[in-house]
C-alpha cells in the first residue's frame, strides 16, 4: 500500500509551488467559483515527490479554499486527494481532524492530516476511505459539474471552531467550462503517464531494476 504520509507531502509540496523552476503549471480555466489547472514536473529530472496532477480548486476566497487533486501515481492510475487550506491556520503538524463536506449526496466525513501549518490533506481513494464514500463523492462532483443542473452548492464543516465554509453554486456556463476543462486536464494527464512511468513496472524511469548481479 502506498505511504499516505509520503503522498500527502507530495500533494502539499506541489500545491505550495515546490520545484516550480523545474516544472510546468498550466491553467485550463479560472472561474468565479472553481478553476482547473495541470502540474507537470520536468520529465526525468523532477524531485521524486513531485508528481503530475490536475487540480480542481475553489476560487471563491484568496487565502483559503478546497482543492480536489488528481495525482498520477502510476502509468495507469490517478489517485484523488482532498486538500483544505487557510493562511490563517497554525495547525499541529501530524495531527488528524474530521472535515465534513455537505454535498448533494449528503454529508461526507473525511479524516484529514495536518501536513503543514496551513493545510489539511487526505486521500479519497476507495482503498483508503472505502468504496461507498469514494463513490458518493464522485456522485456529488458529477452533479456539481453537470451544467443541466443549477444551484448546487457545497459546505465544509470542521470539528473545531473554524466557521463553516460555503462554496456557492456555479452558473450554467461556468459549470460547463469547468467540467470540460477538468475532463481535458485528466485526459492530458493520462496521456503524459508514459513520460513519467514505465508501463511494465509502474515505477519512474530512474527506478529500473535488473536481474543481473552487479
Amino acid at each position: 500500500m502506498r505511504s499516505i504520509t509520503r503522498a500527502a507531502l507530495i500533494v502539499i509540496s506541489l500545491l505550495a509551488g515546490a520545484g516550480s523552476s523545474r516544472s510546468e503549471d498550466l491553467s485550463y480555466f479560472t472561474g468565479s467559483v472553481w478553476g482547473v489547472s495541470l502540474h507537470l514536473p520536468t520529465t526525468g529530472k523532477a524531485d521524486p515527490d513531485d508528481r503530475p496532477h490536475c487540480t480542481l480548486g475553489t476560487q471563491t476566497w484568496p487565502n483559503r479554499g478546497l482543492n480536489i487533486v488528481y495525482v498520477l501515481t502510476s502509468v495507469d492510475y490517478i489517485e484523488p486527494w482532498l486538500h483544505v487550506y487557510s493562511e490563517n491556520w497554525e495547525l499541529p503538524i501530524g495531527k488528524k481532524t474530521d472535515v465534513n463536506l455537505i454535498t448533494i449526496a449528503g454529508p461526507l466525513g473525511f479524516e484529514l492530516s495536518a501536513e503543514s501549518a496551513t493545510s489539511l490533506t487526505g486521500s479519497t481513494d476507495p482503498k483508503v476511505v472505502g468504496k461507498e464514500k469514494s463513490f458518493n463523492l464522485e456522485v456529488a462532483l458529477s452533479y456539481m459539474l453537470d451544467s443541466r443542473r443549477t444551484g448546487i452548492s457545497t459546505r465544509i464543516k470542521f470539528a473545531g471552531n473554524e466557521p463553516e465554509w460555503y462554496i456557492p453554486p456555479m452558473g450554467q456556463l461556468e459549470t460547463y467550462q469547468v467540467n470540460a476543462k477538468l475532463n481535458r486536464c485528466i485526459a492530458d494527464l493520462r496521456a503524459k503517464a508514459a513520460d513519467f512511468f514505465r508501463r511494465d513496472s509502474g515505477g519512474k524511469h530512474g527506478d529500473r531494476t535488473s536481474p543481473f548481479r552487479q
